[in-house]
């Protein structure tokens, strides 16, 4: 891959990582209060187990996991396919998406900041809420361990998917012998 190719390959999962986050917020949140408000009343705890912060930022990992689980998935049996694992290429993408969900957090304030801001971070970052509600940790740290949780999924899941891809198909990965001509 030249230069060109791998800036598009990261902008291009930048953009997955953004859309992931705002589908898991949509599962999260809004298709579990939707789920919540058809049970009858009898079931209140249930309701109230699923508007939970804890429940509703859970799934909203899990979402933004195998979404983009997909996506390295298919990474990695392509990188596999046409011999041209970059696992550099990806660790750094993953890096560098590390960084861009996390930047943002460093400069949140809650004592300056408005209502409108707050409701912002708390909707870019409710996949991560999970260990904030969890573990009592503040937001920086919850973005940073949330984030680095489900990146580090994908980085397993394009790894996995390669070597076994690699597994299933040696013929295609043989080495030709000194003696045998390239045709």
């Amino acid at each position: 891959m030249d230069f060109t190719e791998q800036f598009k390959y990261w902008i291009f999962r930048l953009v997955l990582l953004v859309s992931a986050d705002l589908m898991g917020l949509i599962v999260g949140k809004l298709l579990l209060w939707v789920t919540a408000s058809f049970l009858p009343f009898g079931m209140l705890s249930v309701k109230q187990f699923l508007i939970s912060d804890m429940t509703g930022s859970v799934v909203a990992a899990v979402t933004m996991t195998v979404l983009l689980a997909l996506v390295f998935r298919d990474d990695g049996k392509k990188h596999a396919a046409y011999e041209d694992m970059d696992l550099i290429l990806v660790t750094v993408s993953a890096i560098l998406l590390l960084a861009v969900y996390f930047i943002p957090v460093i400069f949140y304030n809650p004592a300056d900041s408005t209502r409108v801001i707050d409701t912002i971070y708390y909707m870019f970052y409710f996949p991560c809420r999970w260990v904030m509600v969890g573990f009592g940790a503040d937001l920086k740290t919850a973005a940073a361990v949330g984030i680095a949780v489900i990146l580090g999924i994908q980085l397993a899941v394009y790894n996995y998917k390669y070597t076994s891809y690699k597994k299933k198909h040696p013929f295609m990965f043989k080495e030709p012998e000194d003696g045998a001509e390239n045709v």
